[in-house]
């Protein structure tokens, strides 16, 4: 069960990057639960930078992975290659030092406040 929920949350990460940035999703998740909860600027002020890390290393990974699962010439390989793909996104948040829900929580921030965003495609632009 414990592998299934990393799973899930993984996958919630990869959509909630789709949906604001226009990347193709590779799987498609109920999000209700994260667009709920605002975060605090308390979260986002000292975790912007480490998000913008773990934003671009998950955006190579879904580059990566996205072609090598529409080129998969069977279901049961794609879902592997999709399994595998959400597990490095989800390890690519936790090594930047954040959890799946604040990652997922700066997202929705992002996407819904244009100050903000602007602020982190500054940082994202400066982040290796």
């Amino acid at each position: 069960m414990n592998s299934m929920s990393m799973s899930l949350q993984a996958l919630r990460v990869l959509l909630l990057i789709t949906s604001v940035f226009g990347l193709a999703p590779l799987a498609a998740l109920n999000a209700q639960d994260i667009e709920s909860q605002p975060p605090q600027k308390e979260l986002i002020g000292p975790n912007l930078e480490p998000f913008a890390g773990a934003y671009k290393e998950i955006s190579e990974i879904h580059t990566t992975y996205q072609e090598r699962i529409i080129q998969a010439d069977d279901p049961t390989k794609s879902e592997a290659l999709q399994e595998e793909a959400n597990q490095k996104m989800g390890q690519a948040v936790t090594d930047h030092g954040l959890t799946i829900s604040d990652y997922n929580a700066i997202f929705q921030s992002i996407q819904s406040d244009p100050a903000l965003k602007e602020e982190f495609m500054t940082v994202l632009n400066r982040t290796q």
